[in-house]
């Protein structure tokens, strides 16, 4: 009986306990303001917006997905650099991305919190099942017919003066910023060899030379000019010849170098191929690219 009687005793006070928690916690939560849920995607943030392009010379439609610094509203006088992104689907949101997001917009955000770097991110939507075919002005028999040439034509030709036209950019090639990974890295390192009077900067992520021999012997023969910066970046876990060929093709390009242009060649020994080793890399490559923006830190506010 009194086990019986000192059990019952014990489920009262457990119930009396859970009753006060429970009683505690409702009147905390009244008391309490719940934050603001998170957007679910990107889309529904201030300061990102999307717009529908015409390239006319590939004969597509493509979203365009814009990025814009924190201080773009308060300042209507301020211009400012732009980095375009190829990929767009997987640049700021995982909800749109077929393998991860760079996460581009909070690399940016705190750059410009730490920093005070304030650029514009333009990113445009590859092609899907087109995608190898576009990102490529080298042919590959295995993705014929290659479509680089006349994706590149309306990146100079259709995207920069639409951006241009819409936004306070900075439109001169020195602040001008082409940027991709794998075949997105094939684009940025054809625009600013092939364009430097539009691409005065370059990130080359985690490039795909594997894709035509006829990039080193262009590359061998094509040297940057004056005032181009060009950061080459790939992972040590890639495989397949990655960091080899990547390293290969930064010296075909220092063999040359003017002595106003820059490259930088960095390699990450355990990152592989992929949105998050580039979000990684993303930082100092930007960094580098607007130096020596990032050499300041912005004053505690």
């Amino acid at each position: 009986m009194k086990s019986i009687a000192l059990r019952y005793i014990l489920v009262g006070l457990l119930a009396g306990a859970l009753i006060t928690a429970a009683v505690a916690f409702v009147f905390m939560r009244q008391q309490t303001p719940e934050a603001p849920p998170r957007a679910a995607s990107v889309a529904d943030l201030p300061r990102f917006e999307t717009f529908g392009l015409a390239l006319p010379t590939l004969g597509a439609d493509r979203s365009v997905r814009v990025y814009l610094p924190p201080a773009y509203a308060g300042c209507k006088d301020c211009r400012y650099p732009v980095v375009y992104f190829m990929d767009g689907q997987n640049v700021f949101d995982a909800a749109t991305s077929y393998a991860g997001e760079w996460g581009a917009d909070e690399v940016l955000d705190g750059l410009y919190e730490k920093h005070g770097l304030a650029v514009i991110a333009a990113a445009i939507d590859h092609g899907g099942e087109a995608r190898m075919q576009e990102l490529s002005v080298w042919s590959n028999p295995e993705f014929a017919p290659a479509k680089g040439e006349a994706y590149l034509a309306d990146l100079i030709g259709a995207l920069k003066p639409a951006v241009d036209a819409r936004y306070r950019t900075q439109a001169q090639a020195a602040s001008t910023v082409i940027a991709g990974s794998s075949m997105g890295g094939l684009m940025a390192h054809a625009a600013v060899m092939r364009h430097p009077e539009v691409f005065g900067r370059a990130l080359v992520f985690s490039p795909s030379y594997w894709f035509s021999p006829a990039i080193a012997q262009e590359t061998a023969n094509t040297p940057l000019q004056p005032g181009q910066r060009v950061y080459v970046y790939v992972g040590g876990s890639e495989g397949d010849g990655m960091l080899s060929d990547a390293e290969a093709m930064a010296a075909r390009w220092k063999v040359k170098l003017p002595d106003t242009a820059a490259l930088q060649f960095a390699a990450a020994a355990k990152a592989g191929h992929n949105e998050a080793a580039w979000r990684t890399a993303l930082p100092e490559a930007l960094c580098w690219s607007f130096a020596p923006a990032c050499e300041a830190t912005r004053p505690a506010r």
